[in-house]
Formats: C-alpha cells, sequence, structure tokens
C-alpha cells in the first residue's frame, strides 16, 4: 500500500503517542495504520542522558514489534530526524512493516547509533509508550508485554 501523501514512518516507541508526534512534527492530524515489524524485538538499550534506556528496535527471529504507521513529508520526518538526535543517536532505515489490515509497506524507522545492554526506560517515558499502544489498539498481548517492562521510578 502506497502512502497517498509523503511517506510511511513506523513509530514504536514513544512516537506512536499521537500528541507527542504532533507536536513534533507540527501537524495535528495525521493519517495512521497500525502494522509490526517482523522478525524484530524491542528493546530499551538506546543510552539516554539520564542513564535510563530509550527504546530501539534490533533484528530477531520469529520477533514481532507493533507500532504505528504515519503518513508523513520529507519535511516531516526531517522534524523528526532532529527530535531523535539523527545521525548521533539514531538513524533513520527502511523496513518492511506489515499492516494488520493486510498488505505490506516500506516504512522509515529510527534505529539506535550507539546501544548498550541492561539498560531500563523511565517510568514516564514507558507510559508515553503504552498509552500511544492502547490509543491506536495495538494487540492486547503486546500491549500486557510493555506493562511487564521493568522500569526505573521517576521524580
Amino acid at each position: 500500500m502506497e502512502a497517498e501523501q509523503g511517506q510511511w514512518y513506523f513509530a514504536y516507541g514513544s512516537n506512536m503517542n499521537t500528541k507527542q508526534l504532533s507536536c513534533r512534527i507540527g501537524r495535528q492530524k495525521v493519517t495512521s495504520r497500525v502494522g509490526y515489524a517482523p522478525d524484530h524485538e524491542l528493546v530499551f538499550n538506546k543510552l539516554s542522558r539520564d542513564g535510563t534506556g530509550y527504546a530501539n528496535i534490533q533484528p530477531k527471529r520469529d520477533g514481532i514489534v507493533y507500532g504505528v504507521l504515519y503518513q508523513l513529508t520529507e519535511e516531516e520526518l526531517k522534524k523528526l530526524d532532529e527530535s531523535e538526535g539523527v545521525p548521533k543517536h539514531y538513524r533513520r532505515e527502511k523496513i518492511e512493516v506489515v499492516l494488520i489490515e493486510g498488505g505490506k509497506v516500506e516504512a522509515d524507522t529510527y534505529i539506535a547509533v550507539r546501544i548498550q545492554d541492561g539498560l531500563r526506560p523511565r517510568a514516564d517515558y514507558l507510559k508515553r509508550i503504552i498509552e500511544g499502544a492502547k490509543e491506536h489498539g495495538l494487540p492486547g498481548d503486546y500491549i500486557q508485554k510493555l506493562e511487564r517492562v521493568d522500569y526505573v521510578p521517576c521524580c
């Protein structure tokens, strides 16, 4: 399925939260779909400034990472590049995403440049991810998996 306007962006972390994404790209109404990246896993191995882990995906045989596909312009993707810290922190990469409604698309996503095992996300960051997953109706078992992620209490 081709994006009607612009390109598909696959969000698997806090950008699944539409309010956050809208603030970052400067647009309120964004076309979205639910999909998953096959043969990948969600990890929190991107080191943040405070020493906690940010979301990342990495290859894993038979793994599945659910997320939200947004239809964005190249200008909006460049704004996201800036907020995601490209090229120092993340790189934008094309991956294949399977749509829940059927079909496959090629989408841009962000992959961490430097990783560190053993990190945990902050509670407020994980909460934004879970809110985004619920907002878009990701599968219940995947949301439960997110809710079981070990986190660092905040504030």
